[in-house]
């Protein structure tokens, strides 16, 4: 049974880690990309945006027709159609082939995350799955730091088609290794009509309202750090490289989430992830006036760590609260996620680097109050911890 699982685990959290470097490859390379097609760097983010808006609408499409056609058969062949996507990306020549081909590509790597949290539920008993999902989402927060390093370090030393081109191969053995790995789970007829209505009624719910509204701005908070940070810091790329590096430390708090959310409970681990982030942000604050590396690498680390801590809690809470409607409910979190990172670099690249962190710490503060409406509302009817 540990084979077995540890197999599946595997292939599950590398497919996870790769699917989500993509939302971060263009970070570090719009200068390159907007000086290769000619084109503003305007372009390029908004280019990059489509890819995120479409990602959001792929979590919804494929979340949804996972039930009717298979899990296994939505991630292995969503690989494949990731891998063809990804390898277009690489030789668009203008802003309109790169916006559409982009977004094409999100719609496809769309196929991931919902129908794997489904999956791992489908396949795994409780304790074996809450350590399953703590690993996947580990790898989503790895790849958010990996993402920027492997686009920045291939793009140093060949240019920035290359990145896409070795992640279309990245997805094309994942799709050979995914189909001989993992394992059938059973097929159900649902309607649209039926996932329609389930999606209305969990949006009627106030406390789920209250986690979506915390979702909305939660990813969007991490690329936003890092997007205006990288401008911020265009001229020390060695400095840049080193913070995001560091960076990842951080996502190891997520592993312990599960111990947290035991020992203190879930509203307190929620809080807990707020504050970690509130203090990266006031460290950043410093670092603008001060301008020691070192400053700003701790902060790097405090506000990976403070996302590592949220994103697993509000997936508990939402999980939590859904029951039986848990796979819409999850599918709608991942849509809202993306599409509220969607705008993130849009809105950052109007904002200066001081501006972006005021930005920052009041979405945080937005945290905090959905978080306290929503322990009220649950001690209100009587489910609170």
């Amino acid at each position: 049974m540990n084979q077995y699982f540890n197999r599946i685990a595997s292939v599950l959290v590398v497919m996870a880690i790769m699917v989500a470097c993509n939302i971060y490859t263009f970070i570090p390379i719009y200068r390159n990309i907007a000086s290769s097609l000619s084109i503003a760097q305007s372009e390029v983010v908004i280019a990059g945006s489509s890819f995120i808006f479409f990602y959001a609408c792929g979590l919804l499409t494929f979340a949804n027709g996972a039930d009717r056609f298979g899990k296994k058969e939505i991630l292995v062949w969503g690989m494949l159609a990731s891998a063809i996507s990804t390898g277009l990306v690489g030789i668009a020549g203008d802003f309109w082939s790169l916006f559409f081909i982009r977004g094409f590509q999100g719609f496809c790597l769309g196929s991931f995350a919902p129908v794997a949290f489904a999956y791992t539920y489908d396949l795994f008993s409780e304790k074996k799955r809450t350590l399953l999902l703590a690993f996947i989402n580990s790898g989503f927060l790895f790849a958010g730091i990996l993402g920027q390093l492997l686009s920045e370090g291939i793009t140093r030393y060949s240019n920035w088609t290359t990145v896409f081109f070795f992640f279309a191969v990245v997805y094309a053995s994942l799709f050979f290794i995914g189909k001989q790995t993992l394992p059938t789970t059973s097929t159900r007829s649902v309607s649209v009509t039926h996932q329609i209505v389930t999606i209305y009624k969990l949006l009627l719910r106030k406390e789920l309202l209250y986690c979506y509204g915390i979702v909305f701005t939660l990813l969007a908070s991490f690329v936003a750090y890092y997007d205006s940070l990288t401008r911020y810091l265009f001229g020390s790329p060695d400095v840049l490289f080193l913070i995001r590096a560091v960076g990842m430390i951080g996502v190891g708090l997520s592993l312990f989430t599960g111990r947290l959310l035991e020992a203190i409970g879930v509203y307190k681990t929620l809080f807990m992830g707020v504050a970690i982030s509130i203090t990266s942000l006031s460290i950043a604050f410093i670092y603008v006036y001060m301008s020691e590396p070192f400053i700003i690498v701790v902060s790097s680390v405090l506000f990976v760590s403070g996302i590592s801590l949220l994103i697993p809690t509000v997936i508990t809470l939402i999980g939590d609260m859904s029951g039986d409607d848990r796979s819409q409910a999850l599918s709608l979190y991942s849509f809202i996620l993306l599409g509220g990172t969607s705008l993130a670099p849009l809105v950052i690249m109007q904002l200066t680097y001081v501006q972006s962190l005021f930005l920052l710490l009041g979405c945080f503060l937005f945290h905090a109050w959905m978080g306290v409406l929503l322990y009220v509302e649950r001690r209100r009817r009587g489910t609170g911890d």
